[in-house]
């Protein structure tokens, strides 16, 4: 017994003319996400030249971390 009745299945082939049609990227959008990307990025290095700074100089001090 089936609690839902199930219509036939159809199938449908997807064409060129079915999909929608899609914009082309907008070059600034594109560059504001590039450069944000490359600002995050930078911000990464920096954070872990820090860490890595930080600790060299505990290990010249004689911490361990």
């Amino acid at each position: 017994m089936q609690s839902h009745p199930h219509s036939p299945s159809e199938s449908v082939l997807a064409t060129s003319n079915s999909a929608p049609d899609l914009a082309a990227p907008c070059p600034v959008l594109a560059a504001v996400k590039a450069r944000a990307k490359s600002l995050k990025k930078w911000r990464k290095h920096e954070r872990t030249r820090l860490f890595i700074s930080c600790c060299a100089g505990w290990h010249a001090l004689g911490f361990s971390f």
